[in-house]
């Protein structure tokens, strides 16, 4: 018996084989549904992992069966034909020859056009019914740092099946439904997604980034000096003791002041804010949320920023228009 379970709205019903909801069944699951056509047509797939959408509750319930014809063997080398070795032989008649004779033939078979049969044995269970439903916006953020169970940094993606919910929803509602229950993603998520999305749309013609660590992360704003300023410096890492002692000078023409710098809770690095989770009442919510905050992140960070020149550069004017 193949069991299926199915939301039914009054749009499209949503249908999963997959009987847990979290642990190697879960996340190891492999769909039937795929191979399976509903009304002649095959089930798309959804954001949500183990489940697949039809237009309508199914009258006809069937998959592709094949078939073959013509089975036989063909002789390799066409160039050693003769009485000995025919061209084909017939699969009832192979084993009047020898293995020997056998090594230089290739079994072949010629398909038939496909055709759907019923399945048989098929059971759908509706667990849901609901007047309205839309499938969430498209989650899809790219994250940087040490994605969860894993050991290395790197640049991943934070999708909607990464979205946290209550445990209690997770227990009483369908996973499909999660999608509009309360959500967030967690502080190191926020994290993760806010550091790649600077270092994606940065201008760094007006700000850089001094710390970019998975457990800290800092920017800085690039502004130019009413006056530059002519400066001394020895260099300690020349290879000489002249080298070293050398007096150098150089023109500073800007200074940098910090604009953003986060960690995130699972750390809370010293000296640094934790960025917050993200909450909201659903996903489409909690999309729209991260979106106006990383714009609003990006849109600080690069906004021009010049020296005061009423307080010869004790203060700071970033209303500039160019």
């Amino acid at each position: 018996m193949m069991n299926i379970y199915m939301v039914k709205t009054n749009k499209e019903c949503f249908i999963s084989d997959c009987e847990v909801f979290q642990g190697y069944g879960y996340d190891y699951h492999r769909t039937k549904l795929t191979n399976i056509y509903f009304d002649g047509e095959k089930p798309k797939e959804t954001y949500c992992k183990n489940w697949y959408v039809i237009d309508k509750y199914p009258e006809r319930i069937e998959t592709k069966l094949i078939e073959y014809t013509n089975k036989r063997y063909e002789l390799n080398n066409k160039n050693m034909e003769c009485e000995k070795f025919p061209k084909t032989i017939n699969v009832e008649d192979i084993d009047k020859f020898d293995f020997e004779i056998r090594e230089f033939y290739t079994f072949q078979k010629d398909e038939l056009p496909p055709k759907l049969v019923e399945v048989e044995n098929v059971k759908i269970e509706v667990i849901m019914e609901l007047d309205s439903f839309e499938m969430p916006n498209k989650i899809e953020y790219e994250a940087n740092g040490v994605k969860e169970n894993y050991k290395n940094s790197s640049v991943y993606k934070i999708t909607n099946a990464d979205v946290k919910h209550q445990l209690l929803d997770k227990i009483i509602f369908p996973e499909l439904m999660l999608s509009s229950r309360p959500c967030k993603l967690t502080s190191k998520q926020m994290f993760d997604i806010t550091r790649q999305y600077i270092k994606e749309n940065i201008d760094l013609s007006k700000a850089k980034i001094t710390s970019d660590y998975d457990f800290c992360f800092t920017v800085k704003k690039i502004v130019p000096l009413l006056t530059p300023e002519k400066i001394t410096y020895q260099n300690v890492f020349a290879k000489t003791k002249k080298e070293r002692n050398k007096i150098n000078f150089k023109i500073k023409e800007y200074k940098e002041v910090k604009i953003f710098s986060m960690t995130h809770n699972q750390c809370n690095y010293d000296g640094y804010t934790a960025i917050d989770a993200m909450y909201a009442n659903n996903e489409n919510e909690l999309k729209e949320k991260v979106d106006t905050w990383l714009k609003g992140v990006v849109d600080a960070i690069n906004k021009p920023l010049e020296s005061c020149p009423h307080c010869n550069g004790t203060g700071y004017i970033d209303d500039i228009k160019k």
